[in-house]
């Protein structure tokens, strides 16, 4: 099946619960580039299911070199146009480990990973509304972690 399938499978399949709020055009397409890119630069599997109750906020499970252990980290990619912070909402319940941002391009439909924070640090950041309605927690982009640490410290097969 299609990215472009999939995310239109996703969409159909939310539509009309009350979590679902696509704020811009496309929004799951959008969201799946970005899991996607990061699946590919991580070697990963991308999840494929169809979650009517969603996916609870994590894209994927690493393992990650801490310097004293290797553990296993949730990371939820978070994937926008406008790229200017990550963010996540307020008052939603926020599990990951770890967010990523990653900027998607309509001309070469097409997401980038930008850089990524630890989700306790996200969850402290300041709160602001970006125009939608929306309080959101968020940390501007120039602020993040580079892809590179995190590509550093990541453990490709364990069995921890």
């Amino acid at each position: 099946m299609s990215i472009k399938q999939e995310a239109q499978d996703r969409h159909d399949l939310h539509e009309g619960q009350d979590s679902h709020r696509p704020l811009s055009e496309n929004y799951e397409l959008v969201g799946l580039k970005g899991e996607a890119e990061f699946a590919r630069m991580f070697m990963m599997e991308r999840d494929r299911d169809l979650r009517p109750g969603g996916d609870m906020g994590i894209d994927f499970h690493i393992h990650l070199d801490t310097d004293t252990e290797i553990r296993r980290f949730s990371v939820d990619v978070k994937t926008a146009r406008k790229t200017g912070n990550l963010i996540i909402e307020q008052k939603q319940k926020h599990d990951a480990d770890i967010y990523v941002l990653a900027k998607y391009d309509d001309d070469t439909e097409s997401a980038t990973l930008l850089g990524w924070e630890w989700g306790k640090t996200l969850r402290q950041a300041p709160v602001k509304d970006f125009g939608h309605g929306v309080i959101n927690h968020y940390i501007p982009r120039r602020n993040l972690r580079p892809i590179s640490e995190l590509k550093k410290r990541f453990v490709f097969e364990c069995d921890v």
